[in-house]
């Protein structure tokens, strides 16, 4: 671990100088001779910034200086002459970066917190600083003369240009790095979101159940009672009792944890508003992650006409959820492929239990092994379940269908049935009123 530690920042420096010295051989010679504009520098304050972010900039551009000067030595001496003039030459050439380095070092001193705008000014600086380091050096080596003014003026134009380039460099990583940071986000937030829901489907189930709960408390507490009136024994007497006074303190409990969580819950986003497409874009993430982990070759269809409003995502999002996932199971339990088709539309005149109404209709429609009719009537039943996977015997007990019914039908005051041939395939169809979905303020 510490050998690897300590060869990394050198592994770095080394890149980085090589992969400048590579693109400095891309040039055109201004000047004087050997004085080469190189797109090489629009490079070097990218990766000074990026890979070598936490390593300093005097040991890169020295290093790099260096690969530079037995780069060029190794190209003209090709042939095995390598003269000495020649050689002088190649030195103000490979000290550029190293004055580079000095001058970035000068005006960026810590790369962790220095804003894109100052590497950018500092880009400018460092890169007409070096080149006119650069020129000075070759015209007092050649004739003593300083710079003129008319290499000064080409000077700030070539590290305006440069300069430019490395901008949009900069842009460029710097708009990945937000898509990035965005699609991570957008990945928490939807399995934020799912889970969310996952638990508000529960809550909504152990809500039902403490009905079942209160039941068995009155039962147990009226077989007291008639334990009283006939006299039984007084261990049959204080044994009813406390199974009744068990099962109150067991609803005190569930009710306890039912609080808790639903006060977290909402205590971040109960008046969260969402569109339709919103929420079927997360069930689509959601169900196509599944699709690939269980290896299944399915396609996943949307014919989808309305982008509602509506702050009861989390409960839509139960019945969409389950009963896609439904589908997913059976094609799984199946052949393995197939195809799920999500339908939605709005439709007037829909006659439910309260007369003609304006419903939203959601349909599940798949091609999997289909359901017997006599199987159909017990579908929606707690704990039954028609898929079977007599490979791994795993089965699955048929919870999300009951849920599903009973938010449809208490929840949403709507209704959810069953068309399916074995074979052939299946499909859900749910009646949503449309004032019990969409948002008020919306319709």
């Amino acid at each position: 671990m510490g050998q690897s530690y300590d060869f990394r920042p050198w592994q770095t420096s080394l890149l980085i100088g090589a992969v400048t010295a590579l693109t400095s051989q891309i040039y055109l010679f201004v000047f004087i001779n050997n004085f080469r504009i190189s797109p090489a520098v629009i490079l070097l304050p990218v990766l000074l910034m990026t890979i070598g972010r936490q390593l300093s900039t005097i040991v890169i551009c020295s290093i790099t200086a260096l690969i530079v000067f037995l780069f060029r030595v190794v190209i003209v001496g090709w042939d095995g002459n390598i003269p000495e003039q020649t050689v002088l030459q190649v030195i103000p050439g490979a000290l550029y970066y190293f004055f580079y380095g000095l001058l970035f070092r000068i005006q960026i001193p810590s790369k962790r917190s220095a804003s894109v705008i100052s590497v950018i000014i500092a880009s400018f600086y460092c890169d007409f600083g070096a080149n006119l380091m650069e020129i000075g050096m070759r015209n007092l080596t050649l004739d003593g003369e300083a710079p003129t003014l008319e290499q000064l003026g080409l000077l700030i134009l070539v590290a305006v240009a440069r300069t430019l380039f490395a901008a949009m460099l900069f842009s460029m990583i710097w708009q990945y790095r937000a898509m990035q940071v965005r699609d991570i986000q957008e990945q928490r937030y939807q399995s934020m979101f799912m889970l969310i829901t996952s638990l508000k489907s529960e809550i909504y189930l152990m809500r039902k159940n403490t009905e079942e709960i209160e039941q068995v408390m009155g039962n147990a507490y009226r077989l007291h009672e008639i334990a009283e009136q006939n006299q039984e024994s007084e261990e049959v007497r204080r044994m009813t009792l406390g199974i009744a006074k068990d099962v109150h303190e067991i609803k005190k409990g569930y009710i306890r944890i039912m609080d808790g969580l639903e006060s977290t819950i909402n205590a971040e986003n109960e008046e969260e508003r969402m569109t339709f497409r919103e929420l079927l874009e997360i069930l689509e993430g959601m169900a196509k992650t599944r699709i690939r982990k269980l290896g299944l070759d399915v396609s996943l269809l949307f014919d989808c006409r309305d982008n509602f409003v509506t702050t009861d995502h989390y409960a839509l999002m139960t019945i969409l959820r389950n009963l896609v996932s439904n589908a997913i199971e059976a094609i799984e339990g199946d052949r393995r492929s197939g195809e799920i088709i999500v339908r939605e539309r709005l439709q007037t005149l829909v006659q439910t239990k309260d007369g003609e109404r304006t419903c939203y209709i959601l349909e599940v429609e798949d091609n999997g092994p289909g359901i017997t009719e006599k199987q159909q009537k017990k579908i929606f039943r707690m704990g039954y379940s028609t898929k079977f996977d007599g490979r791994t015997g795993n089965i699955y007990r048929g919870v999300g269908l009951a849920g599903v019914k009973q938010t449809v039908e208490e929840y949403f005051d709507g209704s959810i049935e069953v068309q399916s041939e074995p074979g052939e395939g299946t499909r859900f169809r749910v009646v949503i009123p449309e004032e019990n979905l969409v948002a008020a303020e919306k319709r």
